[in-house]
């Protein structure tokens, strides 16, 4: 029965127990390594050190600070991302002549190095919020549009067929058949790009920004303190792991009719 019904709730805490106890063994390790000489503990930084940096930025609340101007901005140009490659995929999916026309375009700026094009933003737009929303929105636009074309394209042709014999117009089933098929698709390139956006973010806070977890990366180049940088890094990834668990929340929602079918 528990094989059929999915992990029990004994394996899935054993399993986030093992995983704790991994990235504990890791810090300690690596701890150990630094304060013995093993490893260069000014390449490499000290997880204590580290600790100690997050503690005194959250003490003086700047940790705060700079983690909401850099959260701001992701969410700002994922959700712009989200709703603009949402709508392009769905009607490159349903219309596959529209799909043919932009598949060269969306397929070059796939392969294009777009987290490098922040200074084309920050040129036209200055080193401003809005430019730094507007890259994050385009380094992961395209990959949202590719997989909600695929997964609104992959619909049963039988599917659509009933539903025209019952008289759902154009519009009905896109709603009813189309959209729903590609929440699978949507979902997972959703927390996928997530992680691309707070890259967008951070690479974009590099050059000319005064806050956010990429100034504080930029500090600690400067002062050539190692430590600076992973505490901001690690609040990065606290972020992203956090808005990932989120994510995959709301896909288990919207996807909860598929696990009701026979």
């Amino acid at each position: 029965m528990a094989t059929i019904l999915g992990p029990s709730r004994t394996s899935k805490t054993v399993m986030v127990l093992a995983q704790i106890l991994f990235v504990a063994g890791l810090l300690v390790g690596w701890q150990i390594l630094a304060s013995r000489g093993a490893i260069n503990a000014f390449v490499v930084g000290t997880p204590l050190k580290i600790l100690d940096n997050v503690s005194s930025w959250l003490q003086d609340g700047s940790l705060v600070g700079h983690t909401v101007t850099t959260v701001v901005v992701t969410l700002a140009g994922y959700s712009v991302a989200l709703v603009l490659g949402v709508a392009v995929g769905t009607l490159a999916g349903t219309f596959a002549s529209l799909g043919r026309i932009i598949s060269p375009f969306v397929t070059f700026w796939q392969g294009f190095p777009r987290l490098v094009f922040y200074p084309f933003f920050a040129v036209a737009l200055g080193y401003t919020v809005a430019s730094r929303m507007i890259h994050v929105a385009f380094v992961i636009i395209f990959v949202i549009i590719v997989s909600t074309a695929a997964g609104v394209a992959d619909v049963d042709p039988d599917i659509r067929h009933n539903a025209r014999i019952l008289g759902a117009n154009r519009w009905q089933i896109i709603r009813d058949t189309r959209l729903p098929a590609a929440v699978l698709w949507v979902g997972t390139s959703a927390r996928i790009t997530f992680g691309f956006a707070i890259q967008a973010a951070i690479v974009a806070e590099f050059t000319g920004a005064d806050s956010g977890l990429g100034y504080l990366m930029v500090v600690g180049q400067n002062s050539f303190d190692v430590n600076v940088v992973w505490a901001a890094t690690f609040a990065a990834i606290v972020i992203a792991v956090l808005v990932d668990r989120g994510l995959l929340l709301v896909q288990a929602y919207f996807s909860r009719w598929q696990s009701e079918q026979p």
